[in-house]
């Protein structure tokens, strides 16, 4: 692991420790919903990835480019579930700091996406910029 990740994986799993660990609790069942959208959808991302190719860092493991699942549609669903379980948490515990805490977060996982493309485009060249042009990076229709 380059020290590029080794960096960006502590930012990431200390934004959401922080985040995890100084929080209320949530008792409201609109962002109890929204986290458990948010899990299911990393999992399946990591299920259809198969345990064996997950990865936290941005070096890509697998031999092949998987496209099914969550993955037809988002590039990065376990990202995007990640960032979805802690919009309540942030919304829940509003304060300044947990914003800045929020915000790093998500530059974290952009830079880890941009690392990860770049391996990506490396390992399975122009089916992996085919597959960049029918589908979206987070957000499916948007981004």
């Amino acid at each position: 692991m380059s020290r590029k990740s080794i960096i960006l994986v502590c930012f990431q799993m200390s934004t959401m420790g922080y985040l995890l660990f100084k929080s209320q609790t949530i008792n409201n069942d609109l962002s109890i919903i929204l986290q458990i959208l948010g899990i299911s959808l990393a999992l399946w991302g990591i299920i259809i990835l198969k345990l064996g190719n997950f990865n936290i860092q941005p070096e890509v493991k697998s031999n092949s480019l998987i496209t099914k699942g969550p993955y037809k549609f988002i590039r990065n669903p376990m990202y995007t579930g990640t960032i979805l379980f802690f919009i309540p948490i942030v919304i829940h515990n509003f304060n300044t700091i947990n914003i800045l805490v929020y915000i790093t977060l998500i530059i974290t996982l952009l830079m880890k996406i941009l690392s990860e493309e770049q391996f990506l485009e490396q390992r399975f060249g122009l089916d992996y910029k085919l597959y960049k042009k029918a589908t979206y990076r987070l957000i499916p229709f948007t981004f």
